[in-house]
């Protein structure tokens, strides 16, 4: 194990986890950070040090990516504890800053946990019922390793094991802390900043979970065209309806992107036909 270094603390990153209570969509690549990116890169973008993101990788924007580095979950079924284990035989600093990555974070918000913490137990972020947000917290690196030695962390409470230290609490802006569990926390969150465009978004990762697809092989502006085009030069409801069968006629016959593309684009030619008159 490398010699224990002091200053700014090293991160550990949480971004393994099911989601089943939202059909198993990747939370974290949900664009709901704080700046527009997503959970993810907005966390890793926040996080002090060098950067330990427990999971799979995934691509997302960085500005520090020599100090980013990715962990295999050595016990991905062991709940969020035992991913903070998976990362911390990586971390030299004398405290380590603890995150989820499915959370909204600010820099301003690990500045205040991480000046909190410093010659203390460790600081967390204190929720809006109180109770400390284990997740969203820097702890003393030897005390957390102490805690999770015996049980490699798996199937932990980090809020039990939290507890059992001198936690300075922090409060922060609540809306600079949010986590999202369910996709009510994400419709709430949505709602709240009045972005169509976001909700749209948000409401279509939640159909591609439904539907079993990927979100990101869907030609959503190009259907939203469409679906107006047909809205405005035939009928109102013949625009959803459109939209179906064009689906339908995709799935049908297998159709990769480019055939989808000229499926629609023979669509809206159709459309361009209706509305010639004699």
């Amino acid at each position: 194990m490398s010699a224990v270094t002091a200053s700014i603390p090293d991160s550990i990153v949480v971004a393994g986890g099911n989601a089943t209570r939202m059909g198993g969509a990747d939370k974290a690549m949900l664009p709901l950070g704080l700046t527009g990116k997503s959970l993810l890169a907005d966390v890793v973008i926040s996080c002090p040090g060098k950067v330990f993101i427990v999971g799979f990788p995934r691509e997302i924007p960085l500005t520090k990516t020599d100090a980013v580095t990715w962990v295999p979950d050595l016990n991905p079924r062991g709940g969020p504890a035992a991913g903070i284990w998976s990362g911390l035989s990586h971390v030299t600093s004398e405290y380590v800053f603890i995150s989820a990555a499915d959370q909204t974070l600010s820099a301003e918000t690990v500045s205040k946990l991480t000046a909190a913490a410093f010659g203390k137990d460790g600081a967390w972020v204190i929720r809006s019922d109180g109770s400390g947000q284990p997740l969203c917290a820097c702890v003393r690196t030897d005390l957390l390793r102490d805690l999770l030695a015996p049980t490699l962390g798996i199937n932990q409470s980090p809020m039990r094991l939290l507890s059992s230290l001198n936690m300075v609490g922090v409060t922060v802006d609540p809306d600079q802390v949010l986590d999202f569990d369910t996709w009510q926390d994400v419709a709430k969150a949505v709602k709240g900043r009045e972005a169509m465009d976001q909700i749209t978004q948000m409401w279509m990762a939640r159909v591609a979970t439904l539907l079993n697809v990927d979100q990101h092989e869907m030609l959503t502006s190009e259907l939203l065209d469409l679906t107006r085009e047909v809205a405005h030069g035939v009928e109102r409801k013949s625009a959803p309806l459109t939209t179906f069968l064009l689906g339908y006629a995709a799935g049908k016959d297998s159709m990769n992107h480019e055939e989808v593309r000229k499926l629609i684009e023979a669509v809206s030619n159709a459309v361009n036909e209706w509305q010639i008159v004699d």
